[in-house]
């Protein structure tokens, strides 16, 4: 596959399969932003396929020759490959390797333990043990009613709530 590939911007699919190409997927192959459908399976194509983000992603939108076995001591290396086939010409559907799981629950177990915070301290206010923690001095006339931050000093969880949220 020549490396001016990447120069057809405009290029929706690109089928190849059944051809005995040899050689290694170009680099420019990545730069094809219309790019919909690939399919490089059943050839002898050897190294790694560069990463690509095809539109509208079904699960046969991006075959090649990543199953095992293969001709080759190890398969091509298709990280984002929808469909791997293998010498034998048989294809599995691959499964998304993206985990956003623990990325997640840190994000949720963070947000969740500013909003606890924010309760209790809402609610020590509130029953006014808050006071026992506070400023000698009058926040209040030191802040300026007119601040932003009297959100902050509001024994309102609304205001808590707008003052976070904006």
């Amino acid at each position: 596959i020549p490396s001016e590939i990447g120069n057809l911007f405009n290029l929706l699919s690109l089928i190849v399969s059944f051809n005995e190409i040899t050689g290694t997927v170009p680099p420019e192959i990545s730069e094809l932003p219309k790019l919909e459908l690939l399919h490089l399976h059943d050839n002898r194509l050897q190294g790694t396929v560069p990463p690509l983000w095809l539109k509208g992603q079904t699960m046969s939108s991006f075959i090649a020759d990543c199953g095992s076995p293969s001709d080759f001591d190890s398969p091509l290396n298709c990280p984002d490959c929808t469909m791997c086939c293998n010498s034998l010409q048989e294809c599995e559907v691959i499964t998304s390797q993206t985990n956003f799981g623990i990325g997640a629950a840190v994000v949720t177990g963070v947000v969740a333990g500013f909003l606890c915070l924010v309760l209790i301290a809402s609610l020590l206010r509130r029953k006014e043990v808050y006071k026992y923690f506070s400023l000698k001095s009058d926040t209040y006339d030191s802040v300026g009613t007119d601040s932003v931050n009297c959100f902050f000093l509001s024994s309102s969880i609304t205001a808590w709530v707008l003052a976070i949220v904006v």
